[in-house]
């Protein structure tokens, strides 16, 4: 496990040794990453492209734009249709989704760190796998490093929080363990998903466990604000544009104010049970090569249906609900697979947790937290999607 927040204490889970929750994982962080490049810098690079679409302007020109993958990370690009339709212009990206492109980096705004390709010139490649081309966990870390964690911490839990854990984990591990968390901002890459929600959980222990919960949470968020003026300090000298921390202290104190003023003890079994449906849904918002086919199937009553599956990418019928409403499904299928039945106010507050955790309402939140479990996985969820940000920054 990497070095989360210097206040909780480490703790390291023994390793699991059966096959239920195997990892299958490539895990070859190389090729392009579109922090490294320079504006202005002219590259060739065979990349997967995850998703393309045609644009059109207020002027009505059109172009194409993309996201592209690679083994490193994902990109955004785009290509001018200066002649032909873009309807040509976008066959051979989609031919084989793997393409050999000849662009040109951009960044706009100018000093804004928000780096894409312009193409000038793409290539079909045939003979490669759209697997290889997935961003993958950094090299020196382990999947199986997260498995241990997670698995050790959900069996701490009592019954029948353990036994809801384990059958979620049972029925959707082979998406769970690949998944990324998001498509750019943090855990962006397969596997985000096991290692967002396992440092989330360790996060979530290490604070029920100390003697002052409250306290323990203002620890880490100074050392949040010590990482932030660090950056700052840096920010000259490293050309930093973009900063990991950006727009998260107002979120932070106010979660630390409604917890203060709530003044309870957070509930372990709820706040740990909570954080790992909080982002399972993302299993249905977003897809990519290797995700099931038969995932939605399996959780509503619909009809499964062939799937194109390329590079990471939001999917198209998953991002009409967002994965807050996906998650809550889980939890009662699961309760009624396994024939639970919680108490109705437990019940709430696990559904609440997983549909206010965002928030606000304007970064996507359903409700907003009402409860001291709700607003400790929202400051959870946050510093550690910052935290993993802030570390891809320093190149840690």
């Amino acid at each position: 496990m990497i070095q989360l927040f210097k206040a909780l204490p480490e703790v390291t889970m023994p390793s699991y040794e059966n096959d239920t929750f195997s990892i299958h994982q490539s895990n070859q962080p190389i090729g392009l990453s579109i922090e490294t490049l320079v504006s202005g810098e002219r590259i060739e690079e065979v990349l997967l492209v995850a998703s393309g679409e045609i644009r059109t302007g207020q002027t009505g020109r059109e172009w194409l734009q993309f996201t592209f993958n690679s083994p490193a990370g994902s990109c955004k690009g785009k290509q001018w249709i200066n002649q032909g339709t873009a309807e040509e212009a976008l066959r051979p990206y989609l031919e084989t989704r793997i393409v050999r492109v000849e662009a040109k980096v951009e960044e706009y705004p100018p000093q804004s760190g928000n780096k894409s390709l312009t193409v000038q010139r793409v290539t079909p490649i045939h003979d490669a796998s759209p697997t290889q081309f997935l961003p993958q966990l950094p090299a020196d870390e382990s999947l199986e490093t997260y498995r241990d964690q997670l698995l050790g911490l959900v069996g701490q839990l009592d019954s029948p929080y353990q036994e809801i854990a384990l059958s979620i984990l049972r029925q959707y591990w082979a998406d769970f363990s690949t998944r990324p968390a998001a498509l750019f901002h943090h855990h962006a890459y397969i596997g985000g998903l096991l290692k967002h929600t396992a440092c989330m959980m360790t996060i979530g222990r290490g604070i029920c466990d100390s003697e002052q919960p409250y306290l323990m949470l203002l620890k880490c968020i100074q050392e949040a604000e010590a990482d932030h003026k660090n950056e700052l300090f840096q920010a000259a000298e490293r050309e930093i544009r973009q900063f990991s921390w950006d727009d998260s202290f107002d979120a932070l104190y106010q979660a630390a104010k409604g917890i203060a003023l709530l003044d309870q003890r957070p509930n372990p079994n709820e706040l740990l049970l909570g954080i790992l449906l909080h982002d399972i849904g993302k299993l249905w918002e977003y897809t990519h090569a290797g995700a099931s086919t038969d995932r939605f199937s399996r959780l509503l009553h619909v009809t499964e249906e062939e799937e194109e599956l390329a590079g990471i990418a939001l999917d198209p019928d998953g991002v009409l609900m967002g994965h807050m409403p996906y998650g809550c499904f889980v939890l009662e299928q699961t309760l009624r697979e396994e024939d639970i039945r919680l108490p109705r106010a437990v019940y709430h507050r696990l559904m609440h947790m997983v549909l206010s955790h965002h928030g606000k309402r304007e970064w996507g939140s359903s409700v907003t937290p009402q409860t001291t479990d709700a607003w400790y996985l929202h400051a959870i969820d946050l510093l550690d999607a910052r935290k993993e940000k802030w570390r891809q920054q320093q190149g840690r």
